[in-house]
């Protein structure tokens, strides 16, 4: 029999003592620090600063005495930090653990490097049962990943970054070296989060010149004069110059220049113009400019990376301090020219280090324009910069103040840039007519209640007398509201069109200030229509008068007429029924989406699923997928399925990437493991020629898994080589050797914030490099027609020439915030503004979206089934289409347990495993378990009380994040049919995502829910396929 002892060590030997004093030292240094801590009314008043201050004030005879130098203190925290937290990580108090303190060391240890040291976790031995309620789920199926397959470009930019950021790291991992990663991708994000608005990003610049103090310090200079006679005159009268003395420097226009703010920081600007003004002051007007570490890149802008911006300054020529080398550089574009742009890359950032080492001022160059307001970059306008001639194109772009009101006569208005007249519909904020309701709390149930905007009637226009400014607060309109279904039921908004409207006789007076835009009334047979369902127009039809006073509704009567102002000036071009031309904001009986292959773009998807991003893409009109790449076989089959004119290569996409680059001879640009080359080598004749080739694929897009960022900053771990193994490298590199016209990247909401941001940063770094005008934002899928909270993060790529696609608006009301992007100096960039105060149409319920389904069992497995009656919500005709037979209403069995416990769940909204008795019950088996799982209300303080665990859906509300495998116990456990005692089905979710009932998926349950959990909703890749057709059809007017 072995036993076995415990032994404190309390005195080191010698050979240990040096290293062990400094370690002891340290942990008394820690002791004393949680102590202080926890003297506080709160931990977190007290900040990493405030805290070594304090220590520094400790007296000599303390045993966690350092130095009374506050600098001192604070480099023996962050050298020794690694100790300090691991004492913090062990110490029981949640508020000592998070304290203001440690966070703020640990961001220092970062900046400094100091996050070496490997610290592993103590091993608890498992007693009993596991605590986790996802232990039920097994394990994650992994699977061999290798390094992934890029061009040189890609493999530089990201490599310098780490060389540069972490010094430290170890070389590339060997090229055969295999990894291996979880399968479960990131895709489905805690919904818990839902509820932070802010989308976490690392702020790693100093103040932006924007943003700082335009109080300019001048310097007593006589040598100021102007070189040669004046070229013109500003619209104010003011004589225009082109070249300038400042001292010995020589300015033209053109050029750029630094000033010198209050703060003694440079201030860099472009000179658009010189003039003198009329009491002689000599002036520059300038566009400012920021260095790449002040935008949104961060720390992964190149040093010598400045951007034009649209915020201009007027200076006195007095206040140049120097003048600057910056070039406007334009590159040829194209794959045609990559090898030659790379060639004069090299040669100039050469020519930039020598530079540096000698000493010399750095050479800055600007490729393109940041426009953060727009969460953009767009390339130089070249063609506008710089002419001297007193016009600033930045100036006359700038969009008066929005929330600005204009009287134009007694029947029109202009307010925020829309003009109104009398007999137009608009939207009224709904809090103007009721207050907000109470919510639920429960996920899946936080859109009840919410109001979408009302349709109203202007029928009047009051300007408040004798004021001498008008506030839109105080100016109202008289107008005629509209109704809808919902304003009457539930149950009747569920059977009507969600585009219908009521007349009626209520006639109120407005604030200007409620309304929230322009939407149209028409006869029904007027409006446009689409087989998607998805609302893209401002369109609203009336057959009907409501009175609210009695409930009545009746038809309308005919003295009725639906006829606005615009209506009746576009009326006279529309006497040729069937002829109206499709235009961008039309989608009038599919014309839009039936265009031919020819005009549309040639389109790769990578990773492509079972085609949800394509398929949204084709239905807009924009795309064709010509060739798909998915690594799983299940979900390449249904892509197939679903797409049979595709090439689609159920391969690994790093192996696809070498052949391609092998077939077209630049084997030399390429950086692959021997594995994807041996593997690319033994591709068929037929393969090989049906890869495609630059010059072939105008659009590429996709969704790279991101499984390795999560734990990326763990201190055990290798940054560059966890990043050489993931999946972006490879989809860059497409780009960056394809130089398709657009690019569009899916992925999840918190691949903005992975690795701090790093991964998002370099991201669109990549893409700039490459010379793209790129735009980024977060959207939320629900907002565009279907009933799941789905925060997805999307970057859009445009070649230069091209529109950069804009983002779709949003059109139905959802619970959801406003996704931010942080940007420097505490700002931020939001895509699409949140709709939970008002949006043009209401939500998409469980109700509409699965409420003509007929009736199944738990396990149901027939894979074919009558629909057993008709469609009755809108959503549910356009997603039916002309489908005759329901395919894939299949449900996952649960076991004996599981099921009872789901019979127990009552069939009411929020209702989860906290409304289960606490019993036990006893199974055929004759073994007597717990009805509630013991784990739950054990560990519920320490997991958000595991809430939707067990949990039913709401008919009104709507369905959590749809996930690769729905299961009472998995990460959204709120899988159970509002009324029926199973799991929800395969075409369930399906419809969930806003799939169409035709559309099939291949190999088993769990490989179908894989598939929909995985994919982009349709319809929110139609609303982005319908901005990319307007940026492509704006080109080619």
């Amino acid at each position: 029999m072995l036993t076995f002892g415990s032994y404190k060590l309390r005195q080191p030997t010698k050979q240990y003592a040096p290293w062990c004093e400094p370690v002891l030292k340290t942990a008394r240094l820690a002791v004393s620090i949680i102590t202080l801590l926890k003297e506080q009314s709160r931990a977190s008043k007290l900040s990493f600063a405030d805290v070594i201050k304090k220590v520094a004030e400790f007296d000599k005879g303390s045993p966690a005495f350092i130095s009374s130098n506050v600098a001192l203190v604070e480099r023996y925290i962050v050298v020794h930090g690694q100790i300090i937290l691991q004492q913090f990580s062990d110490f029981p108090d949640e508020t000592i653990r998070r304290s203001a303190f440690a966070t703020g060391l640990l961001m220092k240890m970062e900046q400094r490097r100091h996050t070496k040291l490997v610290m592993k976790k103590k091993v608890q031995v498992m007693r009993g049962e596991n605590l986790n309620p996802s232990a039920t789920m097994g394990p994650a199926s992994r699977r061999k990943v290798m390094r992934a397959t890029t061009t040189r470009l890609i493999n530089r930019i990201w490599s310098d970054y780490y060389a540069h950021h972490f010094p430290e790291d170890s070389k590339d991992a060997d090229a055969n070296e295999a990894k291996e990663i979880d399968d479960e991708l990131e895709e489905n994000e805690d919904e818990d989060a839902e509820e932070e608005a802010q989308i976490e990003e690392e702020n790693v610049s100093k103040t932006p010149p924007s943003t700082r103090s335009r109080k300019l310090v001048s310097q007593t200079c006589k040598e100021i004069r102007w070189e040669g006679e004046a070229i013109g005159k500003t619209a104010s009268g003011e004589a225009l110059y082109k070249c300038a003395y400042v001292r010995e420097l020589r300015i033209n226009v053109g050029r750029t220049v630094a000033l010198e703010d209050d703060s003694g920081e440079l201030v860099m600007c472009f000179v658009e113009y010189m003039f003198q003004k009329l009491n002689g002051a000599k002036m520059v007007h300038g566009r400012l400019l920021q260095k790449g570490s002040e935008t949104v890149l961060g720390n992964a802008a190149n040093e010598r990376d400045l951007f034009l911006t649209n915020e201009c300054l007027e200076f006195e020529l007095e206040d140049i301090k120097e003048l600057m080398s910056v070039n406007l550089q334009s590159l040829p574009w194209g794959h045609k020219y990559r090898k030659e742009n790379a060639e004069a890359d090299r040669i100039e950032r050469a020519k930039a280090e020598d530079r540096k080492k000698k000493g010399l001022p750095m050479e800055y160059l600007c490729k393109s324009l940041y426009w953060p307001e727009k969460g953009a970059f767009f390339s130089l306008p070249h063609d506008k910069l710089g002419l001297g001639n007193g016009f600033c194109s930045s100036c006359q772009q700038k969009e008066p103040d929005c929330d600005e009101l204009q009287i134009l006569s007694k029947n029109s208005f202009i307010y925020r840039n829309i003009t109104y007249n009398v007999n137009d519909y608009l939207y009224i904020r709904p809090e103007f007519f009721s207050q907000e309701e109470d919510r639920a709390t429960f996920k899946g149930g936080r859109n009840v209640g919410l109001k979408p905007y009302v349709v109203c009637h202007l029928l009047d226009v009051h300007e408040p007398a004798g004021s001498r400014k008008i506030h839109p607060a105080s100016t109202k309109i008289s107008v005629r509201r509209f109704y809808r279904p919902d304003d009457i039921s539930s149950a009747k908004a569920y059977v009507s069109d969600i585009r219908e409207v009521y007349y009626s006789e209520n006639i109120v007076k407005v604030p200007v200030d409620m309304i929230e835009g322009k939407c149209e009334v028409k006869k029904k047979i007027e409006i446009s229509n689409s087989d998607v369902p998805v609302m893209v127009e401002h369109e609203f039809f009336c057959e009907h008068f409501y009175d609210p006073a009695t409930g009545a509704l009746k038809q309308l009567p005919p003295n009725v007429k639906l006829m606005s102002v615009q209506q009746k000036a576009t009326g006279a071009l529309k006497k040729n029924k069937g002829k109206q031309i499709c235009e961008s904001d039309q989608v009038d009986s599919d014309k839009c989406t039936k265009v031919s292959k020819e005009n549309r773009l040639a389109t790769l998807d990578i990773f492509a699923g079972c085609g949800g991003l394509s398929e949204g893409l084709q239905q807009a009109g924009v795309s064709f997928t010509k060739w798909a790449i998915e690594y799983e076989e299940p979900a390449g089959e249904a892509f197939t399925k679903n797409h049979p004119e595709a090439v689609v290569f159920v391969d690994n996409c790093n192996v696809i990437l070498k052949a391609i680059m092998d077939k077209c001879g630049d084997a030399d640009d390429c950086i692959s493991t021997s594995e994807a080359a041996e593997q690319a080598a033994k591709f068929s004749q037929d393969n090989i020629m049906n890869l495609p080739v630059p010059g072939e694929v105008e659009f590429i897009n996709g969704g790279p898994p991101c499984q390795g960022f999560s734990g990326m900053n763990r201190f055990n771990q290798s940054p560059w080589s966890k990043v050489q193994c993931e999946m972006i490298l490879a989809f860059l590199s497409f780009a960056e050797y394809f130089r398709p016209r657009f690019f569009l990247l899916e992925n999840v909401r918190n691949f903005v914030s992975f690795n701090k941001g790093q991964t998002f940063r370099l991201t669109v770094a990549s893409l700039l490099e490459m010379g793209y005008q790129v735009r980024f934002g977060i959207l939320e899928a629900g907002t565009f027609g279907v009933a799941q909270s789905r925060k997805r993060a999307f970057i859009w790529a445009a070649a230069p020439g091209e529109t950069l696609p804009d983002w779709p608006e949003p059109m139905h009301v959802f619970a959801s915030p406003e996704l931010k992007i942080n940007l420097p100096d505490g700002k931020y960039y939001a895509a699409a503004k949140s709709t939970a105060g008002g949006a043009p149409f209401r939500a998409i319920t469980v109700r509409d979206t699965i409420g003509d389904l007929p009736k199944v069992e738990n396990g149901a497995s027939k894979l074919l089934l009558e629909y057993g009656g008709e469609p009755i919500s809108w959503f549910q005709k356009k997603i039916r289409g002309n489908t005759i037979a329901l395919n894939d209403h299949i449900s996952k069995e649960m076991n004996e347990l599981n099921l009872i416990r789901c019979q127990r769940i009552p069939k009411r909204p929020g209702c989860d495993w906290h409304d289960l008795p606490d019993e036990k019950v006893k199974l055929s088996s004759g073994q007597l378990v717990d009805l509630i799982p013991w784990c739950l209300p054990n560990t519920a303080k320490r997991h958000n009380q595991w809430k939707g665990l067990y949990g039913r859906l709401d008919w009104e509300g709507n369905f959590p994040t749809s996930v690769t495998d729905p299961q009472p116990m998995g990460k959204v456990g709120m899988c159970f049919h509002p009324d029926q005692d199973r799991i929800i089905t395969v075409r369930e979710c399906a419809r969930s995502q806003g799939f169409p009932d035709n559309y099939q998926f291949a190999g088993n349950i769990q490989s179908k829910h894989r598939q929909i959990g995985n994919a982009v909703p349709p319809p929110l890749a139609f609303a982005l396929g319908r901005k990319l057709k307007e940026a492509v059809d704006a080109k080619r007017q």
